[in-house]
């Protein structure tokens, strides 16, 4: 159960092209006329008065784009280990308690911990990503998310646990946020399907962490971060080097275009759902072990259980982003809010194995199209030129939102139960459908021209 990945994790196969040459004219198509509106366009390779999204730039400078498959297969291999390292500890958080003595409010600042790195990394380097700084940002990520995972193995007290969560969130805030960069390169057209399939490998080592742990657990409580941490202080370097020599569109943006693209409409209803998808997440991070603990689950039960509602993020991203980048960002991603309510209410009401499985299955399914919609809603506002800030920003929020439900719900757990707490929650998303469909309304679509190239 991830997004993001950071956003892990997120986005879509092209559908809609604008082909721009040598003496001809644009030719628009829904979605790029809808989203002219509330559009940055900065690029050189486009007219100004051309739509925005998708753009192909023409001649020289679309050959230019890069698309290695090495830099493909290295990108979503790594940003599996990074997620896996996150998602190891998942399963371990009543372990955790019971071995470190912990409170349920520390348990709360170690599960919020992540978070909160990730959060701050986002609003912080993002922009330095689109200003071309992307090599930096990716040894950053890289270095961080070796030490996270070597931090497990000799963490000992609260102080400890909590740098080393930090650390791991750090690496998977940044990490997400430099391979899309270099993922979309200098042309947005055709993003969605890269992007989501990060977003895919993303939710694959999430839940495979915990796998992970649970099969190295009959060796130590060590061995699965020992493992980790190695995989990734092998491979994380090949992965920073060749983001580092990708091409990308850089900009000239600084933090006072956070401001400008916040009043966006689009921007802030891919934000609401991004909320009400990020703030399960949090509640899910640091609840969901100790709940279905209590429910009766054993820890291989609970990996066995994630693997499988799993399945649905894994497989979908690509196809539900070219559907949202087919029909909008809008139309696939507050729909899927408003259908994640019912899955997110339920979810105070498993009872065993087959009920956490079920639930699960309908809340992921829903969950692939809210994340991809979202995605969708922000590139079709940003642009490859400000993607790093748009997507970066939109993570930044979910991630916020995550700490704080991350850090509440542990103690929301003990005292009001898994249906007021995840009720709750579903009152809060439907809330938060209801003002992305408003703010979407604010949206003023430009009649519909269609020029013929000549």
């Amino acid at each position: 159960m991830i997004s993001n990945c950071n956003g892990g994790l997120s986005s879509t196969r092209s559908a809609i092209h604008a082909v721009t040459g040598s003496g001809s004219m644009p030719a628009t198509g829904p979605l790029a006329s809808e989203a002219a509106s509330d559009t940055v366009v900065p690029s050189s390779c486009r007219p100004h008065s051309a739509p925005s999204w998708p753009r192909r730039c023409s001649g020289a400078h679309r050959q230019r784009q890069y698309a290695s498959p090495v830099l493909f297969v290295t990108i979503y291999t790594t940003q599996f280990l990074v997620t896996a390292s996150m998602g190891v500890i998942f399963a371990y958080l009543a372990d955790l308690q019971d071995r470190y003595g912990l409170s349920h409010l520390e348990l709360g600042m170690v599960a919020a911990a992540g978070f909160v790195a990730g959060l701050l990394a986002q609003l912080l380097l993002s922009p330095l990503v689109d200003r071309g700084h992307h090599r930096l940002v990716a040894w950053i990520s890289v270095t961080a998310a070796v030490f996270g995972a070597f931090g497990f193995v000799f963490a000992e007290e609260t102080w400890s646990l909590v740098t080393s969560r930090a650390l791991a969130g750090l690496s998977f805030g940044l990490f997400g946020l430099v391979a899309r960069k270099a993922l979309i390169g200098r042309d947005i057209s055709g993003s969605g399907a890269k992007v989501g399939g990060l977003l895919s490998c993303a939710v694959a080592g999430f839940i495979s962490g915990p796998a992970i742990g649970a099969a190295l657990s009959g060796i130590s409580f060590e061995a699965p971060f020992l493992l980790t941490g190695t995989l990734m202080l092998l491979l994380g370097p090949v992965a920073a080097v060749l983001i580092s020599k990708s091409p990308i569109a850089a900009a000239s943006v600084d933090y006072s275009d956070l401001g400008n693209l916040l009043r966006r409409p689009r921007v802030q209803a891919a934000i609401c759902v991004h909320v009400g998808i990020w703030g399960l997440i949090g509640i899910f991070d640091a609840t969901v072990d100790r709940y279905l603990t209590d429910v009766g689950l054993s820890s291989g039960e609970l990996a066995v259980g994630l693997l499988i509602i799993g399945i649905p993020l894994m497989a979908l991203p690509p196809y539900t982003g070219a559907l949202a980048e087919r029909l909008g960002g809008g139309r696939v991603g507050v729909p899927a809010l408003l259908l994640f309510v019912p899955a997110v209410l339920l979810y105070g009401w498993i009872g065993g194995l087959a009920s956490f499985i079920a639930v699960g299955l309908a809340e992921a399914v829903t969950e692939s199209y809210g994340v991809m919609g979202a995605q969708v809603l922000v590139l079709e506002a940003t642009g490859a030129e400000q993607a790093a800030m748009g997507t970066g920003v939109l993570e930044a929020v979910g991630l916020l939102v995550a700490a704080g439900a991350a850090f509440g719900g542990p103690p929301l757990y003990g005292q009001l139960g898994p249906r007021w707490l995840f009720g709750g929650w579903a009152v809060a998303c439907l809330i938060l459908a209801v003002i992305a469909m408003l703010r979407l309304k604010a949206v003023k679509i430009p009649p519909k021209v269609i020029t013929q190239s000549h």
